[in-house]
């Protein structure tokens, strides 16, 4: 009977131990909408059909906290990790190129009577084009920069209701690019680099984020019809 003390007692603290230690850390929830770029912006290589995907995290800027980045493999995904400063710059540009074609919004987003110059304007007048959630948002000054990365997520919500708003008019598909099936009555909506694309459900939804190039370029060059 004593014998058994030992192990009973072993099992005892390891079980506590754990107990103690908790589950790991959730990954925090992605903030914005996904990778809208078709290159590891570490390599410039394309990412292929399995990219490594992070949802980035850091409590103290609400900017990046959330944000999903992809790269082609660990090795860069690494690299980013021990310069993200610098690449963050670098993807926030390439996404600003990206998407500036598609946005249609011509006031500042948290100063709605404050009218933007154009994006090609010689002449900005401290307008500023900032990156959060891998979307771009146009504002007309550096004060209104610094509101959009206090609360990235309620920024993006009135940016996707905006952007949906102006371009549902000229949307032309009637077919889902993700099932190919018919658009219902009420569709749902998404942005994909800026550029709205709508889907006949949630599932296609998530389908769609995980190529968000490839359901692109679906919507940008709908299949020629075979004689």
């Amino acid at each position: 009977m004593f014998p058994m003390i030992k192990p009973i007692a072993l099992l005892l603290v390891a079980s506590l131990a754990l107990f103690a230690a908790g589950d790991p850390p959730a990954a925090p929830a992605r903030v914005g909408y996904a990778w809208p770029l078709p290159t590891c912006i570490v390599s410039g290589e394309p990412l292929g059909d399995k990219p490594v995907v992070k949802v980035l995290e850091d409590a103290k800027d609400p900017s990046v906290n959330g944000r999903e980045v992809r790269f082609c493999c660990e090795k860069c995904a690494a690299t980013f990790d021990a310069n993200r400063a610098k690449y963050l710059k670098d993807a926030d540009a390439a996404i600003a190129a990206r998407e500036m074609p598609a946005y249609t919004l011509t006031n500042c987003m948290m100063m709605p009577d404050e009218k933007l110059p154009a994006p090609d304007a010689k002449e900005q007048d401290g307008a500023r084009s900032v990156v959060v959630g891998n979307q771009l948002v146009r504002v007309c000054c550096a004060q209104c920069e610094r509101k959009v990365k206090r609360n990235p997520a309620a920024v993006l919500t009135k940016v996707q209701t905006a952007l949906v708003a102006a371009q549902a008019p000229g949307y032309t598909m009637k077919t889902c690019p993700v099932s190919g099936k018919a658009l219902p009555a009420t569709p749902t909506d998404t942005l994909i680099a800026g550029q709205l694309v709508r889907l006949c459900c949630e599932d296609c939804r998530a389908s769609a984020d995980k190529n968000p190039s490839a359901t692109l370029a679906k919507l940008q060059a709908p299949a020629t019809k075979k004689n």
